[in-house]
């Protein structure tokens, strides 16, 4: 029989079914802080499933990872959907998800680390789309016990400034430096941190609410101007999963928990240096206004 293990993730019990991937997990930076002996599953990923990409499926989205070594590719095929990774290395298997809605992730054999950390934050931000939670490109600081998105396309500064957010910020902390996950619970958005980080190694199974989302550009001065609601959504729309926004029915998804943060809480543009008043301008705009 196949080993499996539990995960608390958002708020929800995943488990994981298969022997060399549990196996895998354990020591798989982040997983092991959110692994947990109790709950009932509310998600399944079951790995060394016979799995085959379909023939005459649409393909909605193509893009490389880890520079090039694995090239994949998200399918749907009527209301089923695959996701394919294929390694550079011939030598390496190539592994296919199948999600056909609901709780339930089919895939074959995860061949290494990379394709296992990844086919679990597919698997994850499929199921959770349902349950209204959405991975979200970002790196998040928590301060007064709010949690704050920091959006912007790869090389645009967020970990840089949330750095000068730790070292200038009295009690600020990191939860996530790449993939949180945000939620809306009880009409109001929150954020989780996960065991998706990117680089940085900050795995936190923790829970706080919303206060703001800023996106970042570089600049020759500090400037922060509050967005207005279609500025909004085209703020945070591009930190969503790309190849999920592809889809109509998962972009449905998405535009809804956007249109639910948006109606909660301020979303700012930051055109910033990387100093030490560029933090100061960002928390000042949100904590400031927060407090009056």
């Amino acid at each position: 029989m196949e080993e499996s293990s539990l995960y608390s993730i958002a708020g929800h019990t995943l488990c994981v079914v298969g022997t060399p991937e549990v196996t895998g997990l354990k020591t798989l930076p982040g997983f092991p802080v959110f692994r947990t002996e109790e709950g009932t599953a509310e998600w399944t990923v079951r790995f060394g499933c016979d799995v085959a990409e379909p023939e005459g499926g649409t393909v909605l989205s193509t893009f490389d990872f880890e520079g090039g070594v694995i090239h994949s590719r998200f399918v749907r095929k009527d209301d089923e959907y695959y996701y394919v990774m294929e390694p550079a290395d011939v030598s390496v298997p190539t592994m296919v998800l199948h999600y056909a809605g609901g709780d339930h992730v089919e895939a074959t054999r995860a061949a290494n680390a990379t394709m296992l950390r990844f086919s679990l934050w597919m698997s994850v931000g499929m199921m959770g789309m349902a349950s209204g939670m959405l991975l979200i490109h970002s790196s998040t600081i928590v301060h007064r016990n709010r949690a704050v998105l920091f959006l912007g396309e790869s090389g645009t500064g967020k970990s840089t400034h949330t750095r000068l957010w730790l070292k200038n910020i009295p009690d600020a902390h990191l939860l996530n430096d790449d993939s949180p996950i945000l939620a809306i619970e009880e009409g109001k958005p929150v954020v989780y941190g996960s065991p998706w980080s990117g680089k940085t190694h900050c795995y936190h199974p923790y829970r706080f609410p919303l206060a703001a989302a800023v996106r970042l550009s570089q600049a020759p001065h500090n400037r922060i101007r509050r967005l207005n609601i279609l500025e909004a959504v085209a703020a945070l729309q591009p930190s969503c999963p790309p190849a999920l926004a592809q889809d109509s029915h998962f972009a449905d998804g998405i535009m809804d928990i956007l249109s639910d943060t948006i109606a909660q809480i301020p979303v700012f543009h930051l055109e910033c240096l990387p100093d030490a008043d560029a933090a100061h301008t960002s928390h000042d705009a949100i904590f400031g206004k927060l407090e009056n």
